[in-house]
């Protein structure tokens, strides 16, 4: 090794005696801005021959120092104002300072920077400085903890940060949630959807959903998730008004118009009409009453006597019933004698005696109404004398209330039986006959027992025949 001690001596093999290196020593120079010039040599290498010359902003105030002590000298002060241009928004605002080494100081004004949510930025100031000269570096000041930036100077503005009311996906009014105002997450409260379906009727039942909304002067809504398909039948009230619902399941508009018929009968009750519905209803009352009416006469029968009304076919009650002007034949009791009166002094007739024309029967309405004279007299002894022939010998007395409420076909049930006779003969051709078909449903039953337990017998035989063809199948002998 040379006399350096970091090069070898690249000489063939001497006596000791190297010459000095001859080598450049390269080390970096206590400044850390340069490396030593001088011969490799052994020791601390000279200090830095550079002289630095440190100067404000402006160069008007300057002074040298020698390389690598500039960072502990200090800034020198200069009376002129700083000359340098801010570059943050608040050039026009800023109070004027001196001149000075090293970067301009940050702003202290608030930002106030627009968002585009409409908010303005509340920090501050945090825009571009005018970068210090990189000639010279100085010893930075310590910055105390408690007056620390807000944020770093040219860096942009931090999301919005004020808190503000935001509504849920399905827009419903009362589920807000207070958010901070940059962040864009969504989210779906508990309600139902209650958006109006496409219908027009009836209203979305899912759980809230997303909904965009476009703002038009048409108030239509774009949706990002579609509502519930309406699948509930029309509900709307038809126009004019009807009791039959419509056939078309839910949907929007006007329900078409209703072409069902509707009977209904004319006011006397002669014959039913059938209208189409939207034409009977879209008709006045007036109107109904015309198109009901069947043209013809009165079908109704007079309260007080057996004729119809005479009047063509009307509403309510049938005019005048008391005053009926039909001819009634009138007899007397034998029906002898007979005339013609009008239905109305036939009906004073009977008011006169104490009884009530509703009461009359058709068949005996008129009759008994004229008295009867010597001619009837003859005739009214040969009917009696006919009766009493006709009449059974016996005759049981029965109970009038109960004769009144019997049926006519049990009445005449129990008048044949009481004429008919039965002979000693039948009865006992009758009780032969009973008697010759039990026997012959005891035989049958002996016979079918007999040859059912016969057939058991055999069954049983022939299945133990089978079971042994079986075993000498299965274990033949050798």
């Amino acid at each position: 090794m040379r006399d350096c001690g970091r090069h070898a001596c690249k000489r063939r093999c001497c006596d000791g005696n190297c010459p000095p290196c001859s080598e450049v020593c390269d080390k970096r120079l206590r400044c850390k801005n340069h490396k030593c010039p001088a011969p490799c040599h052994r020791g601390a290498c000279a200090p830095c021959p550079v002289i630095v010359t440190i100067s404000c902003a402006c160069g008007e105030t300057h002074f040298e120092v020698p390389c690598g002590t500039e960072m502990d000298q200090k800034p020198p002060k200069c009376r002129k104002l700083c000359q340098i241009t801010p570059l943050c928004r608040h050039a026009s605002n800023l109070k004027p300072h001196r001149c000075h080494y090293g970067a301009c100081p940050q702003c202290r004004l608030l930002c106030e920077e627009e968002y585009p949510c409409g908010h303005k930025c509340n920090l501050r100031c945090h825009g571009p400085r005018p970068p210090p000269n990189p000639e010279f570096m100085l010893k930075p000041k310590k910055k105390k903890l408690n007056h620390q930036n807000e944020c770093t100077p040219g860096t942009p503005c931090p999301p919005c940060p004020e808190l503000v009311w935001r509504p849920c996906v399905g827009q419903h009014v009362g589920a807000e949630r207070m958010m901070v105002c940059s962040d864009r997450a969504r989210f779906s409260c508990d309600n139902l959807c209650g958006n109006l379906l496409p219908c027009g009727n009836h209203y979305c039942t899912k759980t809230c959903h997303p909904l965009e909304i476009q703002s038009s002067l048409s108030g239509y809504h774009k949706r990002s998730e579609s509502c519930e398909e309406c699948n509930l039948p029309c509900q709307k009230e038809r126009m004019p008004k009807c009791s039959h619902p419509c056939p078309l399941p839910c949907h929007p508009g006007e329900c078409p118009p209703c072409k069902v018929l509707v009977k209904r009968s004319c006011h006397c009750g002669a014959m039913v009409h059938a209208f189409e519905c939207i034409y009977y209803n879209s008709l006045s009352e007036k109107d109904q009453v015309a198109v009901r009416s069947c043209g013809g006469p009165c079908h109704r029968k007079l309260p007080n006597c057996t004729h119809l009304c005479p009047e063509t076919c009307h509403v309510g009650q049938c005019p005048a019933p008391d005053k009926c002007s039909k001819r009634v034949t009138v007899r007397c009791k034998c029906q002898t004698l007979k005339k013609e009166w009008v239905c109305q002094d036939v009906q004073a007739a009977y008011r006169d005696t104490g009884c009530d024309p509703k009461d009359i029967s058709k068949n005996q309405f008129g009759l008994g109404l004229l008295p009867c004279n010597s001619d009837c007299k003859s005739k009214i002894q040969e009917v009696d004398s006919s009766l009493q022939l006709r009449k059974p010998k016996v005759l049981e007395k029965k109970d009038p209330e109960l004769e009144k409420h019997r049926p006519k076909r049990r009445k005449r049930r129990d008048q044949f039986q009481e004429g008919k006779q039965v002979s000693r003969l039948q009865q006992f051709v009758a009780t032969m006959k009973r008697l010759l078909l039990y026997i012959i449903i005891v035989l049958a039953l002996i016979v079918v027992t007999y040859y059912g337990y016969k057939g058991l017998l055999r069954l049983s035989d022939w299945m133990n025949d089978i079971e042994a063809q079986r075993e000498r199948r299965r274990h033949p002998r050798i």
